[in-house]
């Protein structure tokens, strides 16, 4: 180990004090370089105003290839905001959201801030599905773009009876609405809705009799927490109320999972289980079954996803109504279906 003379030790001190700081006093006590200061006094007038810098206004501004975006914005802005129940309450709850607009290829970017103030502007409004074409409008004008996409995601609560004991809970349902509208003027408005459910499986369930009956082994057939993942699309002048889609999985899947839960409803949900065995296929055709009686509904996608407690793997499936033009069996995000 070399141990520094005093001399090396005096001309590092001397370096250190010689060295130029910018924000900061450095060791010879010399000023900064830049003085760091906020001035809470100052207010901004018109004219002020209209001389700060516009990116837009630059020459030369883009960087790399000069072509269009189809979509620029914001996404989880989150605020607070009413929505409308079918019973004609109001809650307020938390919600995300995700603005983007398109961007011509001779600009250099969009004002971002006029999203977000376009809810702003509404905030006192009840929201609904159908309330999104207005503020839509409202934030494509704002800022002159030819297309924009909106969606608002959000957990909504609703009430749910215990099976058999006097109880209850409130279960949470992830929520989303989305509307797009284009250059030419073309709405499109969509719910997308979370339903999670229990799914026992029917070639265990036999599997497990089989034993029982040749010989007189107890078994429990495999079941696991469950999701259908629901996408409608609906007319622009028709809401379509959350309490209206979670009806139409619940006559489907029967088995939804349970917040408040006492011993005979353990009994209960167990018999229910038994009752609505199904596959990921049959969750698949049962959701179809339903949602194609709602006149309201245009067209829909249903993608399941049930959790194996059998294989280290998932079973899912996905299904939709084939109107041409319309909703695709594309889906693969079944990882955000976890649940």
């Amino acid at each position: 180990m070399t141990i520094p003379t005093p001399s090396a030790i005096v001309d590092r001190a001397d370096t250190k004090r010689s060295k130029k700081l910018y924000l900061h006093r450095s060791a010879n006590n010399a000023e900064p370089q830049i003085r760091r200061s906020y001035d809470s006094d100052f207010t901004v007038s018109d004219a002020y105003r209209a001389e700060l810098p516009d990116m837009n206004d630059a020459v030369d501004a883009i960087q790399g290839t000069e072509v269009p975006i189809q979509q620029v914005g914001i996404s989880n802005f989150r605020l607070p905001l009413a929505f409308a129940t079918a019973e004609g309450k109001t809650l307020t709850l938390e919600a995300g959201v995700t603005g983007t607009v398109s961007l011509e290829s001779h600009l250099k970017g969009i004002n971002m801030s006029r999203i977000m103030r376009s809810f702003y502007d509404h905030r006192e409004r009840v929201f609904s599905l159908t309330s999104l074409r207005h503020i839509l409008e409202s934030y494509r004008r704002d800022v002159e773009s030819c297309d924009a996409r909106l969606r608002i995601d959000f957990s909504y609560p609703m009430v749910q009876e215990s099976l058999r004991s006097d109880n209850w809970g409130y279960q949470y349902y992830d929520l989303g609405f989305e509307a797009t509208i284009d250059a030419s003027g073309n709405y499109k408005q969509f719910v997308h809705f979370d339903f999670v459910y229990s799914s026992s499986c029917p070639c265990s369930s036999e599997l497990t009799e089989h034993a029982r009956d040749a010989r007189g082994a107890y078994g429990i057939p495999h079941s696991q927490r469950s999701k259908a993942r629901v996408t409608v699309a609906v007319d622009s002048e028709t809401d379509m109320p959350v309490e209206d889609l979670q009806k139409h999985c619940l006559a489907a899947l029967k088995t939804e999972t349970q917040v408040i839960v006492k011993r005979e409803d353990e009994q209960a949900f167990a018999e229910l289980n038994g009752a609505y065995i199904k596959f990921v296929e049959d969750a698949a055709r049962l959701v179809y079954e339903q949602l194609a009686t709602d006149p309201r509904i245009l067209d829909f996608r249903v993608a399941c996803s049930h959790l194996e407690s059998l294989h280290s793997h998932d079973a899912v499936s996905v299904i939709c109504r084939g109107v041409p033009g319309g909703l695709k069996a594309e889906f693969t995000d079944f990882r955000s279906m976890v649940c």
